[in-house]
């Protein structure tokens, strides 16, 4: 569950990435130029939690307490902050 769980992760940071490959913008600069796109990370987190959370044998999970939630959370986060400082550091470079 916790494996899972973290490749989840992984992917849903990456596609904030992905949603400004091949500029140097900030993915925060303008969120709400990708409305369609926060909605499916929303579908995605939410779906997580419940198979999850519900899953049981049918995805053979178990529930993940809170604070598994959060260390999955913020360790996998790094796939995006990595992202952000990269282009960041490219933005600083243009100038």
């Amino acid at each position: 569950t916790v494996f899972f769980t973290i490749f989840v992760m992984l992917q849903f940071w990456n596609l904030f990435n992905a949603s400004v490959f091949g500029t140097n913008h900030s993915f925060f600069k303008d969120a709400g130029h990708a409305l369609g796109m926060l909605g499916v990370a929303l579908i995605i987190l939410v779906g997580q939690i419940i198979i999850v959370s519900f899953g049981g044998k049918v995805f053979r999970t178990e529930p993940l307490p809170l604070s598994e939630w959060l260390y999955i959370i913020g360790g996998t986060s790094f796939v995006l902050w990595i992202g952000e400082i990269w282009r960041g550091i490219k933005r600083l470079k243009s100038k």
